[in-house]
């Protein structure tokens, strides 16, 4: 079969299109404590290692120090700090980077503090103890992991800083601690990765639980109303006909809104699902098989997609024929990238009649199909010939650079 292929040496700048109405939307709530259970855990490690700091203060380093006093007060002070600060950082807007500071400050403090009050080889950690080693975790878990590493780096200066008091044990229990906090921070954002993903397919699992249970109201409600006005108004004359026509073109589309199961990614850089977006172009003339699973690219790719396609339907309504059907299939063999074809068993063209439609001005497949597939770093392919109908081959990139080339 003789084929016509389309391609395009200059591409255009794609548009960004408007968000439709209509769609779900996944997101988390503003005040929402992704690591709320994680913070509980951590605020339970750091009190038990306050706790084994401020026993081994009362009851092994007193007798070694200038005085009961000094130390005595940076038991409190190690308490009471220790007390507010997890106080303090329960809510998950307090978790700031000043508030981190000062969780830090005092801790340096405490470990400086104890040169003054202990004399060397009296207090092997400092009065801080172990206990020196939770800002780092927090900053961490609720920062980032380089946070967490420059925190346990400025704690272990300050515990090594005095030449008087430097013991081998300081500085095994500060190379610990930086790789220990370096190895938490990555098991957190790894952590915290997985709980988001889990919370947003729970999230989209329900917006679309919601969009079928409407669905079937509208379904047996309105849907039928408007079959039976569509069924029946040509008995009532003219005016019965047009209200039949107008009820056919409602129900069009409340069905295509009710076939609509894409869903927004709203936390991760406006990410759709490609193959719910072209379930609404089912119909009675339309057959389209997607993926189960979903295939994510971002919102602009998705709408540079919707409106090649339905320009390609466009033509086949047009041209192909009255009782021509199409057939959309989307597939994917790599993570970048898909591949969509459409087909349909309409009366085909010829390569004379490309020329000739392109000459007239009209510039739909030039344009507004191979125009917006190659602006977004793919390829359109169309093989057609009189007869035979028409398949277009669409290979769309869907990661973020592709989205980037069509903002």
């Amino acid at each position: 079969m003789p084929e016509q292929a389309l391609t395009t040496t200059r591409p255009r700048r794609a548009r960004s299109a408007a968000w439709p109405g209509g769609q779900a939307v996944v997101g988390f709530r503003d005040r929402y404590d992704l690591l709320g259970r994680v913070y509980a855990v951590a605020v339970v490690a750091r009190s038990l290692l306050g706790f084994h700091a401020v026993f081994v203060n009362l009851f092994y380093v007193i007798p070694y120090s200038y005085g009961p006093i000094g130390v005595t007060a940076a038991s409190v002070a190690l308490t009471v700090w220790h007390v507010f600060i997890s106080w303090w950082m329960m809510d998950p807007a307090n978790r700031t980077v000043r508030a981190h500071l000062a969780d830090l400050g005092m801790t340096v403090t405490i470990i400086l503090y104890s040169v003054l009050v202990v004399p060397p080889g009296g207090s092997p950690l400092s009065m801080a103890g172990y206990w020196a080693a939770g800002c780092a975790a927090y900053a961490a878990i609720f920062l980032s992991t380089p946070w967490g590493v420059v925190f346990a780096l400025a704690t272990s200066a300050a515990l090594l800083g005095v030449p008087e008091h430097f013991e081998l044990q300081r500085l095994g229990a500060s190379f610990v601690t930086v790789v220990l906090i370096a190895c938490l921070g990555v098991l957190i954002q790894q952590f915290r990765a997985t709980i988001m993903e889990h919370e947003r397919e729970r999230v989209r699992t329900a917006a679309l639980a919601e969009r079928e249970r409407l669905s079937r109201i509208v379904h047996d409600g309105a849907l039928q109303v408007l079959a039976l006005v569509e069924r029946e108004g040509p008995e009532m004359g003219e005016r019965g006909a047009r209200l039949a026509a107008l009820a056919r073109e409602s129900e069009a589309q409340l069905r295509a809104l009710l076939q609509d199961r894409e869903v927004v990614d709203a936390d991760h850089d406006n990410l759709v699902d490609l193959a719910a977006a072209l379930d609404k172009y089912q119909s009675a003339r339309v057959t389209v098989s997607t993926m189960a699973s979903l295939v994510m690219a971002p919102r602009a790719v998705v709408d540079e997609v919707e409106s090649a396609l339905s320009e390609i339907l466009t033509n086949v309504r047009s041209h192909a024929g009255p009782d021509a059907q199409a057939w959309i299939l989307l597939d994917q063999e790599t993570d970048r990238e898909v591949i969509l074809w459409v087909r349909d068993n309409g009366v085909g063209m010829s390569a004379e009649q490309v020329t000739q439609a392109a000459e007239a001005g009209r510039m739909g497949i030039k344009g507004s199909i191979v125009g917006r597939i190659t602006a977004l770093g793919g390829s359109a392919l169309l093989k057609s010939s009189p007869g035979a109908g028409a398949e277009w081959e669409l290979r769309i990139p869907i990661d973020v650079e592709a989205g980037d080339r069509a903002r």
